[in-house]
């Protein structure tokens, strides 16, 4: 059966027993009225120690089209190469359980994929001049900073590095083979190697609403001082090789 004109849509998930089969069932919801039954969303649980395993498999059984893969360990960024080798339909991105991005991003991104087949990648960047963000300060000036700092250093020439992707599949499965990160610095890997290959990419407005920070400051500060220096080292590589 051809994939053309179908989405698969890949959910990493840690610890997410809470939201998991209701932000599940809303994007299978999305979903079906924007393609009918043409979609898979494909849960990778990756080293829960919840029920997160538990309720993926539950929704395979309750959902058709939903599939659930579990991974070992903790890993975002095996998580995200993962669903992406799983995927098998035309074009693949990832979401968030939180759903705290507009889930319109997948429809518009799926239309801007088929209408102009010479720009494989489409990005849901936040700080478009038409988005909505409804995030705490602190939040979004970091956002910014890493954005920024990005650009500066490995001369990127992104809106919003953190951005949601929706890739033509193909194209995704090529890419995702060349990165190594095991957490959220897939992200910067997947946007250096876009303009590394010169492949073409289309930003387009997002929606991003975080009424509350959903981690401990001093989570958000470690992370920022993790991420900093795995800037620092992926841009000593780039020099080096």
């Amino acid at each position: 059966m051809s994939n053309q004109g179908k989405i698969s849509v890949v959910v990493p998930a840690y610890n997410e027993e809470k939201d998991l089969h209701s932000s599940i069932n809303i994007i299978y919801r999305y979903l079906t009225k924007l393609v009918g039954d043409k979609f898979e969303i494909l849960i990778v649980e990756n080293g829960s120690t919840d029920r997160t395993a538990e309720i993926a498999r539950i929704l395979e059984k309750e959902l058709d089209n939903v599939k659930s893969y579990s991974l070992s360990s903790p890993s975002y960024g095996a998580a995200y190469r993962y669903g992406i080798l799983q995927a098998k339909n035309e074009m693949v991105t990832l979401y968030p359980v939180d759903l705290a991005f507009s889930l319109d991003f997948i429809g518009r991104a799926f239309h801007l994929i088929n209408k102009y087949p010479n720009t494989p990648i489409i990005l849901g960047v936040r700080f478009h001049k038409k988005s909505e963000i409804d995030r705490p300060f602190i939040r979004i000036l970091i956002s910014k900073i890493h954005t920024m700092l990005v650009n500066f250093l490995i001369g990127t020439h992104y809106n919003d590095v953190d951005c949601l992707k929706a890739f033509q599949t193909v194209i995704a499965k090529k890419i995702i083979k060349h990165t190594i990160a095991n957490g959220p610095f897939i992200e910067v890997e997947l946007v250096y190697l876009l303009e590394k290959l010169g492949i073409k990419y289309l930003e387009i407005p997002l929606n991003h609403i975080e009424k509350e920070i959903a981690r401990h400051p001093s989570y958000i500060i470690r992370s920022i001082m993790k991420n900093f220096v795995k800037l620092i080292l992926f841009k000593l590589r780039l020099i080096l090789s």
